[in-house]
């Protein structure tokens, strides 16, 4: 199993050659039969430029993380917790990786997660800390 940069993952998902061939290299790689292990930074980095750099909305992100999850060669660091974040993203109006955390804090036994962030604390997992 190879781990995946943020970089690689987009220049695949974006199939972006403004690098001087970098999508093509990326392409080959990713289209052998290595098994590629995306954690989570990577995927919340990744779905950050999709939705403020790329503009995707957040039905589009939804298609791509899943597709990526059930890519026969790529391992997610935490599937379920992925899916769940996920699916609070696509509900909800915080950022992905606000549920990433929330998800991640939960599946380690916390009962909550403190933010600022009005948005993420519109979700149950969020208990919001005002001054």
């Amino acid at each position: 199993m190879i781990g995946l940069d943020t970089n690689i993952l987009l220049r695949w998902l974006l199939d972006d050659d403004s690098a001087s061939g970098q999508s093509d290299a990326a392409r080959i790689i990713l289209e052998s039969n290595e098994t590629f292990f995306v954690n989570n930074i990577v995927l919340a980095e990744t779905v950050w430029v999709l939705r403020n750099k790329a503009g995707q909305s957040r039905k589009v992100i939804e298609t791509i993380v899943l597709r990526l999850i059930a890519s026969a060669n790529v391992e997610m660091e935490s599937e379920n917790t992925v899916h769940r974040a996920l699916d609070a993203f696509v509900g909800g109006k915080a950022d992905f990786a606000d549920y990433l955390i929330a998800e991640v804090n939960a599946a380690a036994g916390c009962s909550s997660t403190l933010t600022f962030d009005r948005k993420a604390a519109q979700h149950p997992s969020f208990s919001r800390l005002t001054k």
